[in-house]
């Protein structure tokens, strides 16, 4: 068996050159995963339905108690795998909806500041003061704290409101692009969340696998020994000879 060990997902906004083995590395670690479990559940049921093996295992100290005891630890974890894909799909899902938002809100945004630039540009000091976020800013985090302070100073300046109306930025419109800079403030927020959800999510499932894998793996052991001269099942179970 072969505990599953999930990378994290990058920070909001940003990509590094590992995303593709990263992604690889965590599907094909949950292929191995699948089939830990697949063989688990096989065994499980061989133990529970075949007769001459319920009675080689009960010889060894695995009566129908020990064994319903393994598939209990069987089906916690099962239940706990399934909650940890359901948690990594939505984490994902808000990941996706984030991005959406910020390109958005980055282009909307743009437009306010590119026409601020404009009307300011005999006005530096007045420009420096709002501190409109710089557009060569990648880093969602920079932008967003930028973006943050420019919108609160320029609700304060009718005088640049006006200027901006008079080249065709009417209220409406730097209204709409704070408005979907403040979804996407939610929308990063939703994100950290789930990302959380889907920590704690992972943690009980790998809780539940070391519970579960150390009950399977002393029943291989011992059940090995009392198959050694039934190669047939042994390879039913998966056991590899020595």
């Amino acid at each position: 068996m072969t505990e599953e060990n999930n990378t994290e997902q990058n920070t909001p906004g940003e990509t590094t050159p590992d995303d593709t083995k990263k992604t690889k590395k965590r599907r094909n670690s949950g292929e191995a995963f699948e089939t830990d479990l697949a063989v688990g559940r096989n065994t499980l049921k061989l133990s529970a339905d075949d007769p001459g093996l319920k009675a080689d295992a009960a010889s060894v100290g695995y009566d129908a108690a020990a064994i319903a005891q393994g598939q209990a630890y069987f089906d916690a974890l099962n239940e706990a795998y399934e909650a940890q894909k359901t948690a990594f799909t939505a984490q994902l899902n808000a990941h996706t909806i984030f991005l959406d938002l910020m390109k958005v809100s980055r282009q909307k945004s743009s437009r306010i500041v590119q026409a601020l630039r404009l009307v300011l540009r005999d006005d530096p000091k007045t420009l420096a003061n709002l501190k409109p976020a710089d557009l060569r800013k990648k880093a969602y985090g920079p932008w967003s704290e930028a973006n943050r302070y420019f919108f609160n100073r320029l609700g304060d300046l009718p005088a640049v409101t006006g200027l901006l109306a008079g080249i065709g930025v009417p209220q409406a419109m730097i209204d709409e692009a704070k408005l979907a800079f403040n979804n996407t403030q939610t929308a990063e927020t939703a994100h950290k969340n789930a990302r959380a959800e889907a920590q704690r999510a992972t943690a009980a499932k790998n809780d539940a696998y070391m519970v579960y894998s150390k009950w399977m793996n002393r029943y291989i052991n011992v059940l090995a020994a009392a198959l050694v001269d039934d190669p047939q099942m042994r390879e039913k179970l998966g056991i590899v000879a020595h």
